[in-house]
């Protein structure tokens, strides 16, 4: 009997594929989801904390508690993703892809005030898009945090994180983040996209899984391209072209 083109060996014997045995290859994939999920719920809680810690200083804001609400919602969102995914689905939807990207605001506040960060959100109108809302919204929640964290080695003040979003034309929408921050080194751009490499250092050491996430979801599920500029010591802007369509 064949399975996918490789025999299948007696019992007794270790499966292999590709030289590989197929345990193996099950439990690296069972580690690759887990630290992509890792990594997504990473940021919604360190922003959940900043938030409290807030609160801690003003005891009873409403708008506070409201805002850690969003937040924890936000990661019961990314919990149910990741379980949708072991499962080979997905939430495809039409959705307005500027409430998400206000709501990615308001979650990283805290956050980027604590770096003394400021965000500069430019949308027109409310474009809406066809495809999975909460992976657009991881999409946009790593970009905005790197460009946070790409502060973190600079002195430079002030400190500013755009993000321009407008339609390239009636079919596609055009959206820009954009740091001054450290930069990326021509070698780090060449290597950006690929899973495990990280250009980060010191305290936001990641694990590499973010944008090669990213690039994933924007060409895979959105059908899209992805571009990134850099200059080192001048910061970086990641451009995304995404196709407007409608279920």
């Amino acid at each position: 009997m064949t399975l996918i083109g490789f025999k299948l060996k007696p019992a007794t014997e270790a499966i292999k594929i590709s030289g590989v045995d197929r345990e193996t290859v099950k439990l690296a994939e069972f580690g690759r989801i887990c630290a992509g999920l890792i990594h997504e719920i990473s940021t919604p809680l360190t922003a959940a904390n900043l938030t409290l810690a807030q609160l801690g200083n003003r005891r009873g804001s409403v708008q506070i508690i409201q805002q850690v609400r969003r937040e924890l919602k936000l990661l019961e969102r990314y919990v149910i993703a990741a379980r949708l995914q072991l499962k080979g689905e997905s939430m495809p939807t039409t959705f307005s892809l500027t409430i998400v990207i206000h709501q990615i605001e308001m979650l990283l506040e805290a956050k980027a005030m604590a770096a003394e960060v400021r965000l500069l959100i430019n949308t027109k109108g409310s474009i809406r898009i066809y495809g999975d809302r909460v992976k657009f919204a991881q999409i946009m929640t790593n970009l905005i945090n790197n460009a946070i964290e790409s502060y973190e080695e600079s002195n430079k003040h002030p400190r500013f994180v755009r993000v321009n979003v407008k339609r390239k034309s009636e079919d596609s929408v055009t959206i820009n983040v954009r740091d001054y921050g450290i930069g990326i080194s021509y070698g780090g751009l060449k290597r950006i996209f690929e899973p495990l490499y990280s250009t980060k250092t010191g305290a936001h050491k990641g694990m590499g899984i973010g944008l090669s996430n990213v690039k994933s979801y924007v060409e895979e599920d959105f059908g899209g391209s992805i571009k990134v500029h850099s200059i080192p010591g001048m910061g970086t802007n990641f451009t995304l072209t995404i196709p407007i369509r409608h279920s």
